[in-house]
């Protein structure tokens, strides 16, 4: 067990020994002068990410103190910090204003059409993870609505967990075909667009399947998500675990520009769901993880 996962793994005992939630957690440390998102409690907690900086820091004592730990029981398994460049950079979140930033200029070189007519009605992946506890491939079935004028194509962008040379293989499409790819120079984000086998015009759906897998290269990923700009009626998220390979947490998470909600997931049936109507604009996900 590595250093982060040995503190993410630590902090959820403790928090499970308490019976306390995270929102319960998140409020006793702002009465005591440690605000802390829950997004950032969620990610210490999954191990996404580990406390940096002075203020983290401080909050992390907070957390002993109200877990009834001793002083150092988690500060002393916190790794090197990533900001002093002497580890991998972290793997979950990145910068909003770098992946939107890089979103833009990944669309324009897809020279994608502007998508302010398309309309996510519903999105369907179905996540299967392998013996190694990561994706090994997510199939993607989407019903799409053009709410003005002639839609042909669908663009798709893909974040990576961090940055690669690797893309994404796109295949197995159903109700289109893979016309344009393209890797960011960040190496953080790529795209492909799915030229649509009939266009829509508007008020007129498109239903198309496809299916993504990972070449020798690309980070690991134990995260699912799906994002969306605007209302979808439906997302739904499933992943499936190897039957030897389950994992010893999993967390579902909802973040919208208000709010931020996590909640932790029994994995035991050996899958998992996400499912919300009438959501967004947001993102939806399941992370999970092992602490051995």
């Amino acid at each position: 067990m590595d250093r982060s996962t040995a503190f993410a793994s630590a902090l959820r005992m403790a928090i499970s020994a308490r019976g306390v939630t995270l929102a319960q957690l998140q409020s006793q440390l702002r009465d005591d002068g440690n605000p802390v998102s829950m997004a950032t409690l969620s990610y210490w907690r999954s191990g996404a990410r580990q406390p940096e900086g002075a203020q983290s820091l401080s909050a992390v004592e907070g957390i002993e103190d109200r877990l009834g730990l001793d002083r150092g029981h988690l500060t002393s398994l916190l790794g090197p910090s990533t900001r002093l460049g002497t580890v991998a950079p972290p793997r979950l979140p990145f910068d909003e204003e770098r992946v939107q930033r890089e979103a833009d200029e990944t669309l324009a070189a897809l020279r994608a059409a502007p998508q302010d007519a398309l309309r996510d009605l519903s999105t369907q992946m179905t996540v299967q993870v392998g013996l190694n506890g990561t994706v090994e491939r997510v199939v993607t079935r989407a019903l799409v609505q053009s709410t003005k004028g002639v839609m042909t194509e669908i663009p798709l962008i893909d974040a990576a967990p961090v940055e690669t040379d690797a893309m994404p293989v796109v295949s197995d499409v159903v109700g289109g075909r893979v016309d344009r790819e393209y890797l960011h120079p960040g190496r953080l984000l790529s795209g492909v667009v799915i030229a649509l086998d009939t266009p829509i015009t508007a008020g007129g759906t498109a239903l198309f399947e496809f299916t993504e897998t990972y070449p020798p290269g690309y980070p690991p990923k134990q995260s699912a998500w799906h994002a969306t700009s605007r209302v979808a009626r439906e997302s739904l998220i499933w992943v499936r675990f190897h039957p030897d390979a389950l994992p010893t947490w999993c967390e579902e998470y909802v973040e919208t520009e208000d709010d931020y909600v996590s909640t932790m997931r029994s994995v035991k049936s050996g899958a998992v769901h996400a499912a919300r109507h009438a959501f967004g604009p947001g993102v939806l996900g399941i992370r999970w993880g092992y602490d051995e």
